[in-house]
């Protein structure tokens, strides 16, 4: 890779990685603050997920394959929609903020052509070592992660990290053999997984991959409800950028509580499974929603969630019926748009007029937004309008009207290929 790819990637970079990354690849971006485990710090060259030995940098397919999977149980989501040559330059770029840009590519740890096959005398020869090496003390008697030493452990940061549990099946480097066999031979930098490869035989660490890969339970019942959707949050790292029902989260997107009261469901659900086909709804947001790949049924959780907190339910967020919005109330309100709110709301073919403090694209705002809350947002935003009088109810009604006529229009312009 070049300066030239990382030059490309500088933009990607800041624009996909930076909220939790930070600018310089410190691991200090805005989101950091309320994500765990921390994001890493590329500055300090110490990455977990290698095939290189431990100490050694990782080598750039390690680095790609990173951000082609993400990091299973972290806030790091896959970055498949990214193009392969846009991976690429990323990449480029966080080798050039760790200083490796430019270093030799480093060995990879050896691995047999045809790994050993796994058989029941393998696992049950991986269960005496997890026991010799004392994998138990972090990992647990059964793999839950809950041994005498779990409470204890702190990274290279000295922040306390969590020993893995074996028996969920998730791992962060990947669930594949040849994967943890890697993580077991060349430990995890950072971390307190040591390496094992120069301390126990090759055959030996096969079995030792079999038998943790047996850890791994079966089907469990899934949660339900709020406790779903919670986990689908936390995996997501909603709240490296979301406020959640808590409280507690990062500033960078909307606190969901308030999601919860404006947002349409059907447009919520559509979002969470494509959040980048709207493009940009607030100007001031530096970075796009990932896309976290989510099933239908996990959006149709979230989306719930998210409304359960506006204290609302679906069916009570049902559209406007656009046709019988009276048409001298629309000719009002678009005068009214047009002195008050045409300034820092852009709405279908025109941007906003260049105020002091961009508010949100309304184009879509029929589809997005729940109409009889709209009026107190118009009531709220109208008042901080300098010099001008507070918005009167018919004021309301006729900016409101003006809106959901011209956003419809949009929309339905948009859906038609206009």
């Amino acid at each position: 890779m070049t300066d030239a790819d990382a030059q490309a990637g500088r933009p990607l970079y800041l624009r996909e990685c930076a909220a939790c990354h930070g600018e310089r690849g410190d691991g200090a971006g805005p989101a950091a603050e309320f994500l765990s485990p921390r994001p890493r710090d590329f500055t300090a060259r110490v990455f977990k997920v290698r095939t290189t030995d431990s100490g050694i940098p990782p080598r750039t397919e390690d680095v790609l394959r990173t951000i082609e999977r993400g990091f299973p149980g972290t806030a790091m989501p896959p970055f498949e929609f990214l193009t392969e040559p846009e991976r690429r330059q990323v990449a480029a770029q966080v080798l050039a903020l760790a200083g490796l840009l430019h270093n030799a590519e480093p060995p990879r740890l050896p691995v047999p052509a045809s790994p050993p096959p796994t058989t029941r005398e393998s696992v049950a020869h991986g269960k005496q070592l997890y026991r010799d090496a004392e994998c138990f003390s972090c990992h647990g008697k059964s793999g839950k992660g809950d041994g005498p030493s779990a409470a204890t452990l702190r990274d290279v940061d000295d922040r306390p990290i969590p020993a893995r549990n074996l028996t969920g099946g998730l791992f962060r480097g990947g669930a594949d053999r040849v994967d943890l066999y890697y993580r077991i031979s060349g430990g995890m930098d950072g971390s307190p997984m040591p390496e094992f490869g120069s301390s126990i035989d090759e055959g030996d660490r096969w079995a030792l991959v079999d038998y943790v890969l047996s850890l791994a339970a079966g089907p469990r019942r899934p949660p339900q409800g709020d406790r779903a959707a919670l986990e689908i949050a936390e995996r997501g790292g909603c709240r490296g950028c979301h406020v959640l029902g808590d409280g507690r989260g990062g500033a960078l997107g909307p606190d969901l509580r308030v999601a919860g009261q404006k947002l349409r469901a059907e447009w919520l659900e559509a979002f969470l499974r494509h959040p980048r086909r709207n493009g940009q709804i607030y100007p001031s947001s530096t970075y796009p929603m990932p896309d976290m790949r989510l099933a239908d049924d996990e959006a149709r959780l979230l989306t719930d969630y998210v409304l359960r907190l506006g204290k609302r339910r679906r069916s009570a967020a049902a559209p406007a019926d656009l046709g019988a919005l009276p048409a001298p109330a629309i000719e009002r309100g678009q005068a009214l748009f047009a002195a008050r709110c045409a300034a820092c709301h852009a709405l279908g073919g025109s941007p906003a007029g260049g105020g002091s403090s961009p508010g949100p694209d309304l184009t879509q705002a029929a589809a997005r937004l729940d109409f009889a809350w709209a009026k107190g947002w118009i009531r709220e935003h109208g008042k901080a309008v300098a010099g001008s009088d507070a918005p009167t109810d018919a004021d309301l009604e006729d900016v409101r009207a003006f809106v959901w006529k011209s956003s419809g229009a949009a929309v339905a312009s948009a859906a038609a290929g206009g």
